[in-house]
This record gives C-alpha cells, sequence and structure tokens, in this order.
C-alpha cells in the first residue's frame, strides 16, 4: 500500500489508512482510489493478514486484463476475492467487451463472474448491446485473456445485434455458441 500524502497505522482498529492517491498491490491486482483503508487480522506470531479493504472516491480496479472505473465506494473481502463497487457510472472492460452499472457492480475473481446492477449494459464491439435491470458475465481466461463466456440478463431484457432487438424477462446469451434463449413476454422485432 502506499499514498501520496501519508498512510497511518491504527493499531487499536488494526488498519491502515492510505491518503491521497493510494494504491493497494497484491500480484497481478490493483486498487486505486483518493483513500484507501486496509483491515487486517494479527496471528500469534505477529504476522498481519489484509482481510479487508475499503476504497472510497475515483476508485479504480485493474487485473490481469479487466479495469472496473467509476466507483465512488468499493469493498474487498480478500478471503472471499470478492469486489462490491458503488457508483453512478461504473464500467467494467475486458477485451473487447464492455460491461456497465449506474448503481452496483460485483465481481468473484475466482469464480470469473461479474454482476452489473441498475440499468445494465453489456456490449461487445461491433456484435451485441444487452440491457437489463441485472446482468451476469460468467468469465473464462484463455491465452492469457478474460472472455466472457455468458451473459445472463434479469427484467426488462433487451438484446441488439446488427438489425435485429429482442425483448424479455430473462435472456441468456452464449458468447461461444452465440446461442440466445428468452423467457418470459418474449417480442422480437428486426430493423
Amino acid at each position: 500500500i502506499n499514498a501520496d500524502n501519508g498512510i497511518e497505522w491504527h493499531k487499536n482498529q488494526k488498519k491502515y489508512l492510505a491518503i491521497g492517491n493510494a494504491k493497494a498491490v497484491s500480484g497481478g491486482l490493483s486498487l486505486k482510489s483518493d483513500r484507501i483503508e486496509a483491515f487486517y487480522d494479527e496471528s500469534k506470531d505477529s504476522k498481519m493478514d489484509i482481510r479487508k479493504v475499503i476504497a472510497k472516491k475515483d476508485v479504480i480496479i485493474s487485473d490481469k486484463k479487466m479495469k472496473i472505473t467509476g466507483g465512488d465506494f468499493a469493498e474487498y473481502d480478500v478471503k472471499k476475492d470478492y469486489f462490491k463497487v458503488n457508483g453512478k457510472n461504473l464500467v467494467l472492460t475486458s477485451q473487447l467487451n464492455i460491461l456497465k452499472s449506474n448503481d452496483k457492480m460485483e465481481y468473484w475473481r475466482t469464480k470469473g463472474v461479474a454482476v452489473a446492477t441498475g440499468k445494465a449494459e453489456a456490449e461487445k464491439k461491433n456484435e451485441y448491446i444487452v440491457k437489463a435491470d441485472k446482468l451476469v458475465w460468467n468469465l473464462y481466461e484463455i491465452d492469457k485473456k478474460i472472455m466472457v463466456k455468458k451473459i445472463i440478463g434479469f427484467n426488462n431484457v433487451s438484446i441488439r445485434s446488427n438489425n435485429e432487438v429482442a425483448f424479455s424477462d430473462k435472456g441468456i446469451y452464449n458468447n461461444i455458441t452465440e446461442v440466445c434463449k428468452l423467457f418470459g413476454n418474449v417480442k422480437l422485432q428486426r430493423g
């Protein structure tokens, strides 16, 4: 952890506070923000294990070939390897894929799952745009690239490709097979 304006150690609260252009790095994972708090547990041999990290204002998370921007607040649970990011203009980018939300983004690194809640939108350049109240991305890694395997949309789903639009209550799009399944109040439009 490092920061431009300093780092405070709050021993009684078992936390570090990094202020001003703060950055926390662990392996390929990087978290940048104006303010980062890292909470730890102390073992019997005085070893400090970070258990939770909280970031406030201008949050940027980078992991391998993925990046989440637009966060006002983020919380990372180290044990679960899970991020929750809140903000009005959240954007997750991975290769040619983009996932957006105007409320909350969740990301389970080891499970390869990202969830966007609040006017969610997924886009693959020149191929499709999927919109819904909530979108779930299933991700996988191939040749050191993070790719989207499947997109699941819940409530007010619309899927737009070239000159077709589909609407439904729930939609599942398999990015590998390019097969889309729609459920509940399905409508299809051309043009």
